[in-house]
């Protein structure tokens, strides 16, 4: 047999035969007419249906515009599903499709709608169905740590804090229970007038300076100037530093008109903050005019106000997004708030929704994992057991955002969710690739394994390059083009449910040190077509977005990068050991090379990739290397040896 040195422009042959022609090897090297030679019948082993569990994150708001308005929409997803069917989707991720503050969506104003600017729960409905045709489910996001300032919910706790929703958000006097640590602040929010507009006579009395006492009266007459001794240190702020007149040993007054809706501090410094800040505490912020108000300072303190009612409420991420409150963990569920979103969540599920991914759950209860994972068993269940009621085969699926500091810190999350994002298998693979090292690689993913099986025995490992919160994994590679498809092939050859995030096969670059948009990119899909960047304010990297990275040009090219995540989809769909095989290690011996097989069902596949920057070729004892199924690169295994240039991958069946 002739010795074949392939390229990805001439990928081995297709995954799937062709029933109707099954002399023919549709995409071999060959060309399209080329006859099976006798030795390669052992093809049509290949499954079929899609087995490879592949999931494709979307931000539907920068996927695919169907009507024009710069936005991308639900109808734009559903008009390219022949494309998510292409590169071996058997799942969609959607951003939040809520109606929110924010384009991104995760400050949701209603958990039961849909956004207007993406669609109507029609369209949701239409793409469920459509999608559910090609074997494509269909995942919403689903935010349960906060909501946006302008829901609903959270604008009749204001009003009515004693009321029904008082009890849906981490208000002040709540945080002894519930914040105990990691990051986040208190914020303000306030119903009514809070700030003042007319005369007001402000009197301060630092003869304890540690406390001072603020009095404030209604005046008449005339406002005063701004004092211009500046021996003097003590202001009124009110938009504006206005300098006291000191009118005793420890009495400071001023004069002032007051015209603004958040009230006034007291300062000690014109122009620094922090501890040169004084103002009320956070549960007694009203003045009383004519009466006395002792000051603290710095966080401590809070603006003073003239009316209304104000409150502190807790956000771990900003103002605009406060978070939910579900009482004590072990009793979660039988709170309004779960309630009241689980019953959103039934919604969804009981339209065809088939799966959710949960954000930011380390923070639902202040990185207290316990406390956590006792919420998230709750939630679990409850939406597995709306699954269930409906009609849904096997289990619901969910899969957590628990992003902590290492696999051994999320490893507990596995009691109460069966599916959690693996960040560390990025931060591993792009460390080998950068080195160059692939030996110890298949063992670390078996560590990961290890400590996930601690926690849940039927564990669904969520492996992903990167995602909408992280730098491109072009970028992180150097925009270099070999080791991107390298990562591509280690991705879908990884033991695991591997997610593929937008633009990420189509080689997107990105950071996010001019904001998250720019790596949150709109898709090209033809070399002369517009983008959906209206939601992205513009924050487009234009550049980037030329016309050789759009789909229509990756389709056109057999060597680009799109081919080869839709190669490799073809045989992890394909190939049931690749997609659903239990990994085992294989010592190699060149310390570039990543060995192992994965094995499932009686089949067996030998995965080889170089980390390298240079050729590999040596024998892999009581391996066949003579069955390839995809590869990618330089490689070959028809003398008996495997060979494998720079950055190169191959799937051999044993």
């Amino acid at each position: 047999m002739m010795k074949r040195l392939l390229h990805i422009s001439a990928l081995v042959f297709a995954t799937l035969m062709m029933t109707a022609c099954p002399n023919v090897n549709p995409d071999g090297p060959d060309g399209p007419d080329a006859p099976v030679t006798p030795d390669e019948s052992w093809r049509n082993q290949a499954s079929k249906t899609k087995l490879s569990g592949i999931t494709y994150q979307l931000n539907v708001y920068s996927f695919a515009d169907s009507d024009g308005d710069g936005w991308g929409d639900i109808r734009g997803v559903t008009q390219h599903l022949d494309y998510l069917d292409s590169i071996g989707a058997t799942a969609l991720w959607l951003s939040p499709i809520h109606d929110a503050m924010s384009y991104h969506g995760y400050n949701v104003n209603d958990y039961y709608s849909v956004s207007p600017k993406l669609g109507t729960e029609a369209d949701l409905k239409d793409l469920i169905s459509k999608a559910k045709a090609k074997d494509i489910g269909i995942y919403l996001d689903f935010v349960l740590n906060h909501s946006g300032k302008d829901n609903g919910w959270f604008k009749q706790a204001i009003a009515d804090p004693s009321g029904r929703y008082g009890s849906y958000y981490v208000f002040e006097d709540k945080p002894g229970e519930y914040i105990t640590g990691g990051m986040g602040s208190w914020c303000s929010t306030s119903s009514g007038s809070t700030g003042y507009k007319g005369l007001l006579h402000f009197s301060l009395d630092v003869s304890n300076p540690s406390q001072p006492q603020l009095t404030v009266t209604q005046a008449t007459g005339s406002a005063q100037g701004g004092n211009t001794d500046t021996s003097v240190k003590w202001f009124i702020y009110d938009n504006n530093a206005n300098r006291m007149y000191k009118t005793g040993n420890s009495t400071f007054e001023i004069t002032l008109n007051i015209d603004n809706e958040w009230g006034v501090l007291v300062k000690d410094d014109a122009t620094q903050w922090g501890d040169h800040k004084w103002g009320a505490r956070a549960n007694d912020k009203l003045v009383e005019f004519g009466k006395p108000k002792t000051l603290v300072k710095g966080d401590a303190a809070n603006d003073l106000i003239f009316g209304g009612s104000s409150a502190q409420y807790w956000a771990s991420f900003d103002a605009s997004m406060p978070d939910l409150y579900y009482g004590p963990c072990d009793k979660a569920s039988e709170s309004e708030t779960f309630k009241d979103l689980a019953a959103a969540a039934d919604k969804w599920i009981g339209m065809g929704v088939e799966g959710l991914r949960l954000d930011a759950v380390i923070w639902i209860y202040q990185n207290n994992t316990a406390a956590n994972v006792s919420f998230l068993k709750q939630w679990y269940d409850r939406c597995n057991s709306t699954w269930k009621a409906k009609g849904g085969k096997g289990d619901f699926y969910m899969v957590a955002e628990a992003w902590c500091d290492n696999a051994e810190k999320m490893a507990p999350y596995y009691e109460g969710m069966p599916s959690n994002f693996n960040f560390y298998y990025w931060y591993t693979l792009k460390d080998r690739i950068g080195k160059g090292k692939g030996d110890d690689f298949a063992n670390t993913l078996v560590y990961f394994q290890n400590q996930f099986r601690k926690y849940r025995s039927d564990f669904i490992d969520a492996i992903f390059l990167t995602n909408h919160d992280e730098d491109r994994a072009a970028s992180d590679l150097g925009r270099d083009m070999a080791k991107e498809k390298l990562a591509a092939a280690v991705l879908l050859t990884s033991p695991g449910k591997p997610f593929v995030y937008q633009g990420e096969e189509l080689g997107y670059w990105g950071t996010k040190s001019k904001g998250d948009e720019y790596v949150r990119t709109p898709i090209k899909w033809t070399k002369g077509g517009s983008v959906p960047s209206a939601a992205l304010n513009g924050k487009v990297d234009n550049a980037m977005l030329s016309a050789e990275i759009s789909v229509e040009a990756q389709e056109q090219d057999n060597a680009s990068l799109m081919r080869v995540y839709r190669n490799f989809a073809k045989a992890r769909n394909g190939w049931k050991a690749l997609a659903q095989g239990e990994i085992e290690p294989i010592n190699s011996p060149n310390s570039a090379v990543a060995l192992w097989k994965m094995s499932y069902e009686g089949q067996t596949v030998l995965v080889a990739h170089n980390f390298g920057g240079g050729s590999a070729a040596f024998a892999v004892a009581g391996y066949k290397v003579d069955k390839m199924i995809v590869s990618n690169g330089l490689a070959d295994g028809s003398t008996g040896l495997l060979s494998l240039g720079p950055y190169s991958s191959a799937v051999f069946l044993q």
